[in-house]
């Protein structure tokens, strides 16, 4: 198991529509079990995108550290094991968090909903492979 990116992946998200970065996160934090965000002190980082309250994700530290370095240097990167993030960080997020997953400079991530994306691991589980419907 490999915990980087290729460098063909890494040149490759900033060009990703936002529905190619769900893909990619999703394989990729099945893949590796874990799941890159950023921490301010103990607490998940956050920022207001749309009105909205969002937690970035990201499939990799490397990711991770490029938004810690560039855009929100105030948060540091940090890993979670996948069964904690779904059984525990994503149902305690209180109402109208949104997700950003694999957001890059300038780029926005893929906005969904904690449930929505539980929702899709769980079946990611269930059927031990990733299929998104719709």
């Amino acid at each position: 198991m490999r915990f980087e990116p290729y460098e063909s992946e890494y040149a490759a998200v900033p060009a990703m529509t936002s529905r190619e970065r769900l893909d990619y996160f999703l394989l990729r934090a099945f893949e590796t079990e874990e799941v890159w965000g950023l921490k301010a002190g103990h607490q998940w980082w956050s920022h207001e995108l749309h009105g909205d309250r969002c937690i970035p994700l990201w499939a990799y530290r490397r990711y991770a550290l490029d938004a810690a370095l560039d855009e929100w240097h105030d948060g540091r990167p940090d890993s979670i094991s996948m069964e904690y993030f779904l059984y525990q960080v994503l149902p305690s997020l209180p109402a109208g968090v949104v997700l950003e997953i694999m957001p890059s400079v300038g780029h926005e991530g893929c906005l969904i909903t904690p449930q929505r994306l539980l929702s899709i691991f769980e079946g990611m589980l269930e059927a031990g492979e990733y299929r998104i419907e719709g």
